[in-house]
């Protein structure tokens, strides 16, 4: 899957140290993709869903989408700007 725009969220969270970006994709997510995200951090992925929902959890970082979406989000522990670039490099 390719990246095509990041963008920061609407959603403020900052107050709590958190920034947020949102990442489109070309494609949707599927569940091969969603559970390669495991290489990441913690995986929970909770397929059996109407909308399965999975969330991965590493150190400073925290993404989380919806698969079949074409976006998920990211927020990024102190807008670490560095720590962002190098999980979406991961992600494409």
């Amino acid at each position: 899957m390719k990246i095509i725009k990041v963008e920061k969220s609407f959603e403020l969270c900052a107050e709590a140290g958190w920034y947020g970006y949102n990442v489109y994709f070309d494609e949707k997510t599927g569940e091969a993709y969603i559970r390669a995200l495991a290489s990441l951090g913690e995986l929970l992925y909770m397929d059996r869903l109407k909308a399965p929902f999975f969330r991965v959890q590493g150190p400073g970082f925290l993404i989380k989408g919806v698969q079949g979406n074409d976006h998920l989000r990211i927020g990024v522990e102190g807008n670490d700007t560095q720590l962002l670039q190098e999980v979406l490099e991961k992600l494409s």
